[in-house]
């Protein structure tokens, strides 16, 4: 699922920014006039992302402390690769100023821009995004600390079975789907994309406790919602959750073979989204130079593009991405007191890390 998204975003992305979606038109327009459309698919990684931090983030112990500690893991996961290319896009920047459109670029970066991207502030305070996807690395911090913060607030005031975590996450989601979510002015803030996130956690939560209830239940409210006001978001959303529900129940993820390319691309799927931009710019602004802007060159400039990014994503997860994850260990919350299934544990961590 990461994989095929990825794949879809990046083509998605390639279909939108100029010059090379312009000058491939006559060869690829109705593609890319489907891909721009329909193309943009990160509903499938907030389901995702929900479902494993239900894994990874369970049996532990969480209070006040932990949730900085939390913070940093999650900064250092997300906010580390994140930063790598936000310094690395300014020289290709300036390679490619000129050759690719100014709404491709932005303005040149000022020092307040690039310390609203230091902070994951950049949406809030109305800044341009340096890349395109930062805003998902963001959404994605806001949303574990706030599921994080429900853990808390489930051992201070809550009793068994993260009763207070439901609780919480049941009025955030119809909050969200009845009123939020129907402004696009929301995007900024966690709250917009949460219920794709909660859903992941009832799909874990399925999982581990046997019961389809909740998950129903929920995808009941996911349609109420679509009557109330039609969003395809919402429609992503509720098919991949019921794909990743009925492939837990059935077991594929054990017996899906873990050498294919697929695999691989999900595994590097986060590498891949904040690379595949910075890529795209680059491959444009060459072909620009070389005047490479013929309908079947500007084919081949998105082709060697997508190339480009695998290869690059490849890279970034070997020495950027899986460094970052080993420095988040360290800042892990430990476990219950008595946790005896040690193999469970290492597998949601594993989980966790990819």
């Amino acid at each position: 699922m990461r994989a095929f998204a990825a794949l879809l975003i990046v083509w998605h992305h390639f279909s939108l920014y100029a010059p090379l979606n312009e000058w491939a038109a006559p060869i690829m327009g109705g593609a890319l006039s489907w891909l721009s459309e329909y193309g943009r698919s990160t509903q499938i990684f907030f389901v995702i992302s929900g479902y494993v931090s239900a894994q990874s983030m369970r049996g532990r112990e969480w209070d006040p402390g932990q949730l900085g500690r939390f913070g940093i893991q999650r900064y250092c996961r997300l906010g580390l690769p994140y930063l790598v290319i936000v310094i690395g896009i300014l020289p290709i920047y300036a390679f490619a100023r000129g050759w690719v459109p100014d709404e491709v670029l932005g303005q040149p970066v000022s020092f307040a821009q690039f310390l609203a991207h230091l902070f994951f502030l950049q949406d809030i305070l109305g800044y341009e995004a340096l890349s395109a996807g930062l805003w998902f690395v963001c959404i994605n911090f806001q949303l574990g600390l706030l599921y994080a913060f429900s853990l808390v607030l489930q051992r201070r005031f809550g009793s068994g079975d993260n009763g207070m975590v439901m609780l919480i996450g049941w009025a955030l989601s119809l909050y969200s789907l009845f009123y939020f979510n129907l402004d696009p002015a929301g995007e900024p803030w966690a709250l917009y994309f949460f219920p794709f996130f909660f859903m992941g956690v009832l799909v874990s939560r399925a999982m581990t406790r046997g019961g389809a209830t909740g998950f129903v239940i929920f995808e009941g409210v996911m349609l109420l919602a679509l009557f109330y006001e039609w969003r395809g978001r919402l429609v992503v959303a509720m098919v991949f959750g019921i794909v990743l529900f009925i492939a837990g129940r059935l077991g594929w993820g054990e017996r899906w073979s873990h050498s294919s390319a697929l695999a691989r691309i999900g595994k590097m799927s986060f590498s891949l989204f904040l690379v595949h931009f910075p890529i795209l710019v680059l491959v444009g602004a060459l072909w620009a130079r070389l005047g490479w802007n013929s309908p079947a060159a500007a084919t081949a400039g998105l082709l060697v593009a997508f190339g480009g990014s695998l290869v690059a994503a490849h890279v970034f997860h070997r020495w950027v991405e899986i460094p970052a994850a080993r420095l988040a260990k360290r800042f892990r919350a430990p476990e219950k007191a008595g946790r005896t299934d040690r193999r469970d544990s290492e597998g949601r961590q594993l989980a966790f890390e990819h």
